[in-house]
C-alpha cells in the first residue's frame, strides 16, 4: 500500500521497511519486490547489485517475477555481467510457470538469436503462450512475425516436389508391383514436401514442445520411407549397405544424445533428435521389410530351382 499510495499517503522509504521486514523472513514475494525497488532507485539509492542479490534470493524459491526480473538483470547487464544464456535460464524458469512476460522474452531470445540458436518457430510458439494469456508484448511480436523461405529451403522443396511428381508420372504397369512401389515413394514424398510447407507457416499453432516434436518425427519418417523405397527399387544393390549406414548411425547418434544429456533443455536439439530418429527409422524398417522378403523370394526360388543364383530374381534395379 506504501508503495502504490493505497489508502495511505505513497511513501517509498516506508515501502522499503516492510518489504524488508517481510524479505527478511524469507517472503519470496517481498524479495522480489525489494530487488525491484533497489533496481529502481525508489526508497533507496539504486544499486543494481543489491537488486540481483533480492532478485536472487525470490527467484531460488521459484517466484516467477523475481526469476524474470533476475533475467533481465542478465540481459541488461544490470548488477550482473551480461549474460544471455543465463537471462535465457531464468526466463525459461519463470516461462515454464506461466508467467506471460517471461514467455514473451523467451520469445525475443529465440527470434533474435540471443543465448540460443535462433529459432523463428519456437520463438512463435513463445510469443503465443504469452499472447494466449493477453500480453500485449506477444500478441505485437506474433502479429508481427512473418517466417519466410529462404532461398535455399525454396530450392530444396521445388526439386523434391518436381521429383516426385515424376516418380508419380511412372505409374506404367499397375500390375507391376515394382512401378506401384515407385508411385507410393512419390505419394509419401509429396506428403513429406506437404508436411514441410504446413509446418513452416502453421508452426505456430503446436502449442506443446511434445507435439512441435511429434511432428517432426512424424514428417521425417514419411521422408525416410520414401527414401527406403526408392533405394529398393531403383538401387536393390545398395539395400543391405544403406540398412547398415542406417544402424550404426542411429546407434551413435542416440549414445552421443544420451551422452549430452543437458541439451534436453534446447528446443532445436529435441528437434534435431527426434527429426533425425525419424529419419533414420523410417529408412530402416522398410530397407529391413525388402531384404526379408528378397531373401525369402531367392530361398523359394532357390528350392525349385537349385541352378538359379541366390537373390537371382532382382539382380536388376528398375529402370527410371
Amino acid at each position: 500500500m506504501c508503495q502504490e499510495g493505497q489508502r495511505v499517503p505513497q511513501d517509498y522509504a516506508q515501502a522499503v521497511v516492510w518489504f524488508r521486514k517481510a524479505a527478511d523472513q524469507g517472503d519470496p514475494l517481498a524479495q522480489g519486490a525489494l530487488g525491484y525497488m533497489y533496481s529502481k532507485g525508489e526508497g533507496v539509492p539504486q544499486d543494481y547489485a543489491e537488486a540481483v542479490g533480492w532478485y536472487r534470493k525470490g527467484a531460488d524459491q521459484g517466484y516467477a517475477k523475481a526469476q524474470y526480473d533476475l533475467g533481465n538483470s542478465y540481459y541488461e547487464g544490470k548488477g550482473v555481467p551480461q549474460d544471455y544464456s543465463e537471462a535465457v535460464r531464468w526466463y525459461r524458469r519463470a516461462a515454464d510457470q506461466g508467467y506471460a512476460r517471461a514467455q514473451d522474452g523467451l520469445g525475443y531470445m529465440y527470434s533474435h538469436g540471443k543465448g540460443v540458436p535462433q529459432d523463428p518457430a519456437e520463438a512463435a510458439r513463445w510469443y503465443r503462450k504469452a499472447a494466449k494469456q493477453g500480453d500485449e508484448y506477444g500478441k505485437r511480436a506474433l502479429s508481427s512475425m512473418k517466417i519466410s523461405f529462404t532461398a535455399q529451403s525454396e530450392m530444396e522443396l521445388l526439386v523434391a516436389f518436381l521429383g516426385n511428381i515424376v516418380f508419380l508420372t511412372r505409374w506404367g504397369d499397375r500390375r507391376n508391383r515394382e512401378q506401384r512401389g515407385i508411385v507410393l515413394a512419390g505419394l509419401l514424398g509429396l506428403s513429406w514436401v506437404g508436411l514441410d510447407v504446413y509446418g513452416h507457416f502453421r508452426f505456430g499453432i503446436l502449442q506443446a514442445l511434445s507435439a512441435v516434436n511429434a511432428f517432426y518425427f512424424g514428417k521425417s519418417l514419411v521422408g525416410g520411407v520414401s527414401a527406403a523405397i526408392l533405394i529398393s527399387l531403383v538401387w536393390p544393390h545398395w539395400a543391405k549397405t544403406a540398412l547398415r549406414i542406417c544402424g550404426i548411425l542411429f546407434i551413435g547418434f542416440n549414445i552421443y544424445a544420451v551422452a549430452h544429456y543437458d541439451l534436453r533443455h534446447l528446443a532445436p536439439a529435441l528437434r534435431a533428435f527426434c527429426s533425425t530418429n525419424g529419419l533414420l527409422i523410417g529408412n530402416a524398417i522398410p530397407l529391413a521389410i525388402f531384404l526379408w522378403l528378397d531373401r525369402a523370394k531367392a530361398a523359394e526360388g532357390g528350392g525349385s530351382n537349385n541352378g538359379a543364383p541366390p537373390g537371382g530374381s532382382r539382380t536388376e534395379p528398375l529402370q527410371l
